[in-house]
């Protein structure tokens, strides 16, 4: 009877994680902030971004501010 309701449990608490993970439920995806400044491009660590905030990173524009130029780019 024991091993049935810790099977249960398990069982349970798996399908938990799975239905709130991000992945099943919205595109993800990773950015990463391109800079380039005198014709050196630099580029930041891949950040996982997932639905909203990834469409927001991918929509935004090259800035460029006193020479410098940002911008992100997204896989």
């Amino acid at each position: 009877m024991r091993k049935k309701i810790i099977l249960i449990g398990a069982v349970t608490l798996f399908a938990l994680g799975l239905l709130t993970s991000c992945d099943l439920i919205e595109e993800c995806g990773t950015c990463e902030m391109v800079t380039e400044a005198n014709g050196i491009e630099t580029r930041g660590a891949p950040i996982p971004y997932c639905g909203d905030e990834l469409k927001e990173k991918e929509d935004q524009g090259a800035v460029t501010v006193g020479g410098v130029t940002t911008w992100w780019e997204c896989n």
